[in-house]
């Protein structure tokens, strides 16, 4: 079993914004993530709000945070990040186990983000990865020649179909209200590219053989359902917080979202969550804002914790000396 200061549980913009804050102060800093790097973030087609970073592919933008967070200063913090699935996190005594290791921390940061919503319609669950997607940008490549239907009005939806046309025959949105929620821009950008938009629609099943060969639909305004011919759904509507790992835990919850406190401190000493899973709101700023938050609590928790024990430190940790510290536990 290995010993960290610190472990943080997944890699999206809250997590490794965590991991640079607690690396810059010295704290040996593990991030740990089963799927890829960045999260959400990683397969945005297009990232248009997040300050400094002009309109752009998400995978940039996450490469240039992974480098930041990774990389042996001066150019970075010197955190490390694994690729293993974390399968349990034991709250009390402070140890994550992965499908490839244990690990002992001083610290545990959960940062799990979210993940995308289910319809539960008819045959979703059947063609999922046969023509059935969540995430456009993984499966693109498959588009070609084909005949493309996305499922949401949001943002995400607007640039799932945006990225599916660079590639399939035709590609069409359907909508169950009669406007988008999506930028004005991306909406432009739909009628400019020929993505055609079905307002008032919505998908009730998913039919095909071996893959997905159609679907029916149902129009509110007509109040009819009628069966179109496809080759691949893409369902973009919406996101839930990933919050089974902190549930295991035996974390305190406010509804569907990890409790904690101002300092990003959970019900469990020494547990830290931050991003999507403690209600944050959902954009990418907003998560590493979070993140940096939980970052600067756990740094300042550990360094309250040497204190007690009576151990002190050179130089400053998260813009304090020792003994301001000390001046703090004695209030």
């Amino acid at each position: 079993m290995e010993t960290k200061d610190v472990v943080i549980v997944g890699a999206g913009p809250a997590g490794l914004s965590a991991a640079i804050f607690t690396s810059l102060d010295g704290w040996d800093t593990l991030v740990l993530e089963g799927d890829w790097v960045g999260g959400q973030a990683a397969i945005a087609y297009t990232v248009m709000n997040y300050p400094g970073f002009p309109p752009g592919d998400g995978e940039i933008l996450i490469e240039n945070l992974k480098n930041q967070v990774t990389s042996p200063p001066p150019k970075g913090t010197g955190a490390e990040i694994r690729q293993e699935k974390v399968i349990k996190i034991d709250a009390e005594n402070k140890i994550v186990t992965t499908d490839a290791n244990q690990y002992k921390a001083k610290v545990i940061t959960i940062a799990t983000g979210s993940r995308m919503q289910k319809l539960g319609v008819p045959g979703e669950e059947e063609f999922a990865g046969k023509g059935v997607s969540y995430y456009a940008k993984l499966d693109y490549q498959k588009f070609q020649g084909k005949i493309v239907m996305a499922v949401g009005g949001g943002n995400s939806t607007a640039k799932s179909a945006l990225l599916a046309n660079t590639t399939a025959e035709k590609v069409f949105l359907i909508h169950r209200r009669d406007s988008m929620r999506a930028y004005p821009p991306m909406i432009k950008r739909l009628a400019k590219e020929g993505v055609e938009v079905w307002y008032n629609t919505e998908l009730k099943e998913i039919k095909g053989d071996e893959s997905v060969r159609g679907a029916v639909l149902f129009d509110d305004q007509t109040n009819q359902e009628k069966e179109v011919s496809l080759d691949w759904i893409i369902i973009s509507v919406g996101t839930e917080p990933d919050i089974e790992l902190a549930k295991e835990a035996g974390l305190d919850f406010d509804g569907c979202f990890v409790k904690v406190d101002d300092s990003k401190m959970t019900s469990k000493k020494g547990i830290f969550a931050c991003g999507e899973i403690t209600g944050c709101v959902n954009h990418l700023v907003t998560c590493a804002s979070d993140g940096a938050d939980a970052g600067m609590a756990a740094s300042e928790y550990l360094a309250l914790e040497k204190i007690k024990r009576g151990e002190t430190f050179k130089g400053a940790v998260n813009g304090k000396y020792a003994e301001e510290y000390v001046k703090m536990l004695e209030g």
